[in-house]
């Protein structure tokens, strides 16, 4: 007679039939990871045989897409680099600066250091790929917290300034000055 349960006690239980799932995962894996080698390949094939072709183009167009991307942090720059030329704008740099005071506790700390300086701050020039390259630019990002960005100019003193956060797209407000040296 038929038993009345769904259990067979483990007798007669069919083979799965296929890959286990280690199996799957594994294939999948390494499925992703040639699609990503052959996809790296080919970026780079292309890049080179555009290096190739166009040396010159090349270096210029990639140039040209730092400058677009670095062009609104030098413009602040060139705002904070104006301000410290003059005792007045030192005032108001100050005064929209809260975080200054950590290295000069007092605005009058701040104007004293000013004064040493403010002859010898050159103006910034405009954004040039020359200016990039070979006129000790230096900008450098720590993630989305900090900007930074110096120059030294062949003559005259060099100024680094830190700013908070990174500028957003359409964002026109100045940010906060953290940290500035004036050597």
């Amino acid at each position: 007679m038929a038993d009345g349960s769904w259990d067979n006690g483990g007798h007669g239980a069919p083979v799965k039939a296929g890959m286990p799932l280690w199996g799957k995962i594994a294939l999948g894996c390494g499925i992703v990871f040639l699609v990503g080698l052959v996809t790296c390949f080919g970026a780079g094939a292309f890049l080179v045989n555009k290096f190739n072709k166009d040396p010159d183009g090349f270096a210029k167009k990639v140039v040209g897409m730092g400058m677009e991307k670095f062009r609104p942090d030098w413009e602040e720059f060139r705002t904070v680099v104006e301000q410290l030329r003059s005792p007045e704008g030192c005032q108001a740099l100050y005064a929209a600066n809260p975080a200054l005071a950590k290295t000069w506790p007092t605005q009058a700390a701040f104007l004293e250091a000013s004064s040493r300086w403010h002859k010898e701050v050159t103006s910034a020039p405009e954004l040039t790929p020359d200016l990039m390259t070979k006129h000790g630019l230096r900008i450098s990002y720590e993630g989305s917290r900090r900007v930074s960005i110096g120059w030294s100019p062949q003559s005259g003193r060099a100024v680094y300034v830190t700013f908070e956060g990174v500028r957003k797209p359409g964002d026109g407000a100045p940010r906060q000055v953290v940290e500035l040296d004036v050597r």
